[in-house]
């Protein structure tokens, strides 16, 4: 269920120099300002404004109190066959998860198949923009990451176990790539976080207050916890919540959800060590199983069929994983602009004022 809120639209071009210019002035390089800057860009083109310009405040808040180091560099310490290891160092998420990406996807170029845990990382941004990084070298994605303790596991009413989204993309020619993404609770945490910035009511169903009791009120669910997916059969979503912790915190060598470290637990004198956030990434090069192009049209017969069966009641048109996304993001290339929710657009203005007083969010506005 989707909640609608006021909001500014602004350019394309303004929004990547507010971006740029606020992550330069804290410190980040070129590479990474940039690959943070598209991660954040690509989601509020998509329509995922949960992980867009409304993540900005998060980063620069950390960034600017050493909980994360945005001059970090990952580096590979694991390196066999199709499978890596890379520690983060406690970087920037994007600039880290977007290495990992790209050396999954030169992996799997050479054997067909390629896996990769990342340790020490931080907040990855939007987790289909990996998976899609893959498409693009006519490759099947697949991204995953732990999260903080925001979830309780099935049963429980402590928050030990993340959001822990997951994300797998597999291309097409006819159709919109099919882009599967989504979080293993009910709904990301962002989406609550702005339901409370915008004083809006969240639905019945994605969260509780911190006594375990169901809510509507978003600050209330903050001091709670998020609910795993599956409604009255919610142990589906906290196992598979479990196994992507599995495959990322454990296998990585890092943190699982139980140890991820939330700001407001540590000391400013312990805001060094991070988060500790785990991910991985997993690529395979079609080309090693069948020719690109008869894969993407088996794709389209499939997806053909499947929109082909009759619609159930009050049901318009079938989508398949990421055709609304596809959507909202052509045509907000057609635009040359996004929609930024009021509240996190006053966000902006106020970093922009701290960090880079030079820029002018008002200047961006259109329509």
């Amino acid at each position: 269920m989707a909640v609608e809120f006021d909001h500014r639209r602004i350019s394309l071009e303004g929004y990547k120099e507010i971006c740029m210019s606020t992550f330069l002035a804290l410190g980040m390089s070129q590479k990474c300002a940039s690959e943070v800057t598209d991660n954040l860009l690509f989601a509020d083109l998509r329509g995922t404004n949960s992980h867009g310009i409304a993540r900005m405040k998060q980063y620069v808040t950390q960034t600017a109190k050493g909980f994360i180091n945005c001059k970090a560099e990952p580096e590979i310490v694991s390196e066999r066959g199709g499978s890596l290891v890379i520690d983060g160092h406690n970087g920037m998420g994007a600039h880290i998860s977007t290495f990992a990406m790209e050396k999954t996807i030169e992996k799997a170029r050479q054997g067909g198949l390629a896996f990769c845990t990342v340790r020490n990382s931080s907040h990855y941004g939007v987790a289909a923009y990996y998976s899609t990084m893959a498409v693009r070298a006519g490759q099947i994605g697949f991204a995953f990451t732990n999260t903080l303790p925001l979830v309780a596991h099935f049963g429980a009413k402590k928050p030990l176990t993340g959001t822990n989204p997951l994300t797998i993309a597999v291309p097409c020619e006819k159709h919109p790539d099919f882009v599967l993404d989504m979080a293993t609770s009910v709904v990301a945490r962002g989406n609550i976080v702005n339901c409370a910035r915008e004083g809006k009511e969240i639905p019945l169903g994605w969260a509780c207050d911190k006594d375990g009791y169901p809510t509507t009120d978003p600050k209330a669910a903050e001091k709670g916890f998020c609910l795993p997916l599956g409604a009255d059969r919610a142990y589906k979503g906290s196992g598979i919540a479990l196994a992507i912790d599995i495959l990322s915190g454990i296998l990585s060598g890092g943190a699982p959800c139980t140890e991820v470290r939330p700001i407001g637990t540590l000391t400013p004198e312990e805001y060094y060590k991070g988060p500790g956030i785990c991910h991985a990434f997993g690529a395979i090069d079609i080309e090693y199983f069948m020719a690109l192009d008869e894969f993407k049209a088996r794709m389209d017969r499939f997806e053909d069929d499947l929109k082909a069966a009759p619609l159930a009641p009050g049901c318009e048109e079938i989508l398949m994983p990421g055709e609304p996304e596809y959507r909202h993001y052509e045509e907000n290339l057609k635009l040359g602009s996004v929609e930024i929710a009021l509240e996190n657009y006053q966000e902006v203005k106020d970093i922009c004022a701290k960090y880079c007083p030079e820029v002018d969010p008002e200047a961006f506005i259109v329509g």
